[in-house]
């Protein structure tokens, strides 16, 4: 059930508790990488050499649909869960950095607070008409009245929909603020979501580090209402991120829900083969680096390349594997954990094409492959059933030589290819997320014809962060930031990684 909170006595009640609310690796190693690759900016002129793409109109995609690391737990964390489920630890938690929002007397946290500044510019730059902070911070005693209140006058299984326990509000955590119309209307009901401001709030709330937490159609995700005035602030990193690839709630972002069995539970987890067929997961740590490795398969002895990716889109990791016999076979992931048999879906010269896997087109509702053959013909190869693949589209030629990674290069929510020319030069092709590219390739670094492979990853650095994590020649790992179209900063994160096959 959905409470729809009108402008009545329920969100009468809500103004006035708002009112009460404000008085109270394997090894990571030290030093620089030889040979690491310089970058360049993405503006460069591409040679004339670059192989060739057909432009077309772009449409929207999701980049990754799948989470990105474990829930953050530590409650002075900017992207703490919290929750019914999840409570504040210590339940009494109370920020230090606490700040008069805007001279409202209304509360939060230091940096929430400067960019809430900012969020209200952004809406009466707009023409929205201004917004207002309605409430912020509740301590635990505080959250207590509000919710004994609600309970005395609704009963609990209403008050449960609308408000959260002492322990498990995030008001409590300093980050979390109810905002409404500067002339007061719709406050604290579901109609500010149809104003002007509500509507511009919701579209653009994460440039400025806020998501609107509790959408409209999650209730049973969340636990709670709709309610479009509770922002809460995560930081402009994950915010951005979850916009980007159509996470609508903190819930669906983080992974366990329902990968949390799963043998690859992340999307910064790297997986790789060893020398012995060893299939080896190292799960990221959320702080730049890698945990104690897990053995979660054997016998991966003759694969030319694999990709960690959700094939059949039931919001749990596959692995497709590109092996020397010329077969593409499919390794379903269970939410138990585990793998699948394999299941074919290729065969014939698939030994000799060079592939790069994930979602290429909006159109479809599963990841394909775009890839060529020795002819250097680009073609995509769509996965219309969460199996089999359909016939090629060709949208390319010249590609003779060049290595290939999927990657959102410019933050636009579609894949865009990255390709590693002979002479080591890397050039960025925008996808346009309908199955094609969106204009001319640019060049973004050079030096890297010393890479092996080039790995997607999502929150290694923490959550809402997005990286290339790099194999050099040496054996090295090297993990580079990735911004809108621009290198962040680079880091070693693994050496001796010498006979190790990355999977994509």
């Amino acid at each position: 059930m959905r409470s729809h909170i009108r402008s009545g006595s329920m969100g009468n009640a809500r103004r006035r508790l708002a009112a009460c609310a404000a008085v109270f690796s394997l090894a990571v190693a030290g030093g620089v990488v030889a040979a690491a690759p310089a970058t360049a900016a993405p503006t460069q002129a591409v040679t004339t050499t670059a192989p060739a793409a057909v432009a077309q109109t772009a449409v929207p995609t999701t980049a990754n649909p799948l989470p990105s690391v474990d829930p953050v737990g530590d409650p002075a964390n900017l992207s703490v869960l919290v929750n019914k489920s999840r409570p504040l630890n210590p339940v009494s938690y109370a920020p230090g950095d606490l700040v008069n929002a805007r001279g409202s007397g209304q509360y939060l946290r230091a940096e929430a607070a400067a960019w809430l500044n900012g969020l209200f510019q952004g809406a009466a730059d707009a023409g929205t008409g201004g917004l207002a902070v309605v409430s912020g911070y509740r301590s635990y005693a505080q959250q207590q009245q509000v919710y004994s209140y609600y309970v005395s006058i609704y009963g609990q299984a209403q008050a449960d929909l609308i408000s959260a326990r002492p322990g498990h509000s995030e008001h409590q955590t300093g980050l979390a603020v109810d905002v409404g119309n500067a002339n007061g209307s719709c406050g604290l009901s579901t109609c500010f979501g149809d104003t002007a401001a509500g509507i511009w709030v919701a579209a653009n709330a994460h440039r400025y580090g806020f998501i609107v937490r509790y959408p409209n159609g999650y209730t049973n995700v969340t636990g709670y209402s709709y309610e479009p005035w509770h922002l809460r602030y995560v930081g402009v990193d994950l915010a951005t991120d979850m916009k980007r690839r159509g996470f609508p709630t903190m819930e669906q972002y983080f992974a366990g829900n329902p990968t949390a069995y799963a043998s690859i539970t992340s999307g910064a987890d790297l997986v790789a083969a060893d020398s012995s067929g060893r299939l080896l997961r190292y799960p990221a740590h959320g702080g730049g680096g890698y945990g104690i490795p897990s053995v979660i398969g054997s016998n991966w002895h003759g694969v030319k390349q694999a990709f960690v990716v959700d094939w059949d889109a039931d919001g749990v990791y596959d692995i497709l594997a590109q092996w020397d016999n010329g077969t593409l076979g499919l390794f379903k992931g269970w939410p138990g954990g585990a793998f699948s048999t394999q299941i074919v879906v290729g065969t014939g010269d698939w030994d000799k094409m060079t592939i790069t896997v994930g979602k290429w087109s909006a159109a479809q509702g599963y990841p394909g492959i775009v890839g060529y053959f020795p002819d250097g013909g680009l073609r995509y190869y769509p996965n219309t059933s969460g199996r089999a693949l359909s016939y090629r589209v060709d949208i390319g030629s010249g590609w003779a030589g060049m290595g290939l990674t999927m990657a959102d290069w410019n933050a636009d929510g579609a894949n865009d290819v990255l390709a590693i020319t002979t002479s080591g030069h890397l050039l960025s092709y925008p996808g346009n997320g309908g199955g094609g590219f969106a204009g001319l390739p640019a060049t973004v670094g050079s030096g890297w014809g010393t890479m092996k492979a080039l790995v997607p990853s999502f929150g290694l650095s923490g959550p809402g962060t997005r990286s290339i994590t790099a194999q050099t020649v040496d054996g090295y790992l090297v993990d580079y930031a990735l911004g809108v179209g621009v290198w962040g900063a680079q880091r070693q994160v693994g050496n001796g990684w010498n006979g190790m096959k990355l999977f994509r």
